[in-house]
């Protein structure tokens, strides 16, 4: 047991050692922590809330489109006429499967072109403006005016002031998430600062009726924390705003021997006592022979 301490511990002060040599950490916000001195504090400091990071992240994105898309974009067209309703079931199945990727939008933007599915060309370019500069279609602006619907004023009350909308792996802050979209079933999710991810597919009107249940990234104190993300990498340039008195790493520093044995008074106090057993039943059928000097 205090072999598997030792790999341990090593491996944890490793990754201490790996979150603070990184230039700028990755700040997320402590439960019933002041959002307004969170804020201060990162623009003091120049560094990144998680949302922050999460948007500079997606825009610097150069990630090639998802094989499943490209082999899927080639059966496509391989089919003559117009799309059979095997392929529009596939796009359709697409949307459950595949985290989209700048990459992916842009390559359905395009096959939708090639198929003439109208519908579909504009699903990508009403959430990415720069894809109407792609198209070959000088009438595809007005074509989507058309098929567009409102959404809904009440995704923004799923978010945040400072959460991010992700939508299609497209990312929108609180007052650029955009006002029409083309009917028809989304990838939806939440970047918070403060609470952990939060993931749907569906329609905009049920995304915008969700009752999502709200958790956390950061359970305990400052004295005494956890942070819940499940990327190690985040994890280990990461920071936690508790107030201006304690900001913490993702993190939290290796314990020392003396510290550990300290919080494990019973589990070693209970070793003792088997240690000590141990002994004595050895010695039960020993002869113990003193000798004068």
């Amino acid at each position: 047991m205090l072999q598997k301490f030792c790999i341990n511990n090593i491996f944890l002060s490793s990754a201490f050692l790996l979150m603070t040599s990184s230039a700028q950490a990755i700040l997320f916000l402590a439960p019933n922590a002041s959002q307004e001195k969170f804020q201060k504090y990162a623009l003091q400091k120049n560094q990144q809330t998680y949302s922050q990071w999460y948007l500079d992240k997606t825009a610097k994105d150069e990630s090639e489109a998802h094989p499943q898309i490209l082999g899927f974009s080639q059966r496509a067209l391989q089919e003559n006429g117009p799309p059979s309703k095997q392929v529009l079931a596939d796009w359709d199945s697409l949307r459950h499967m595949i985290d989209l990727n700048k990459a992916d939008r842009e390559v359905l933007f395009l096959l939708a072109e090639k198929l003439h599915i109208e519908k579909e060309n504009c699903r990508y370019a009403l959430l990415d403006q720069e894809l109407f500069r792609k198209s070959e279609n000088p009438d595809l602006g007005s074509a989507c005016e058309k098929k567009s619907q409102a959404v809904s004023q009440k995704i923004r009350g799923q978010l945040g002031p400072r959460d991010l909308l992700i939508i299609d792996g497209m990312p929108f802050s609180f007052d650029q998430i955009p006002t029409k979209l083309v009917s028809g079933i989304y990838q939806w999710r939440i970047i918070s600062d403060e609470f952990e991810d939060q993931s749907f597919i569906g329609t905009a009107e049920e995304f915008a009726s969700q009752n999502f249940r709200h958790e956390h990234w950061v359970n305990g104190k400052c004295d005494d924390y956890k942070l819940n993300h499940k990327d190690f990498s985040v994890l280990a340039q990461s920071q936690i705003y508790f107030s201006e008195d304690c900001v913490a790493p993702g993190l939290p520093p290796p314990k020392n021997f003396s510290t550990w044995a300290s919080d494990h008074k019973t589990l070693l106090w209970g070793l003792g006592i088997l240690a000590g057993g141990f002994a004595a039943y050895q010695l039960k059928d020993k002869t113990l022979m003193i000798t004068r000097p």
